[in-house]
């Protein structure tokens, strides 16, 4: 009888391996923290940043050669969750001078 219980055993032991491989997810490097003068490629568009505050964030988002671009101003976590959704990568950081804008 001892011998039936362990080929039983073996069997289900077996199929469970087999069914509980899954492809594991690819993990994409997470984004660097949004800081001024960084130039972000969101589609087909620019986003740049201009001044990062505590919870704001300036910003221009238009096509990469635009004449007139509008700024716009957002919350950090509203941008940041824009850019991971869109799967943005970042092109460059250029110094921002503060004043001008």
């Amino acid at each position: 009888m001892t011998k039936t219980k362990i080929k039983r055993a073996t069997k289900t032991k077996i199929k469970a391996k087999a069914v509980s491989k899954k492809p594991t997810p690819v993990r994409r490097a997470s984004l660097p923290p949004v800081a001024a003068g960084q130039i972000w490629r969101v589609g087909e568009q620019n986003l740049q940043v201009l001044l990062v505050g505590k919870l704001l964030v300036h910003y221009k988002l238009a096509p990469p050669k635009a004449v007139r671009v509008s700024n716009s101003v957002g919350s950090l976590t509203a941008v940041e969750k824009y850019l991971k959704t869109n799967k943005a990568v970042l092109l460059k950081t250029i110094k921002v001078d503060p004043a001008k804008y």
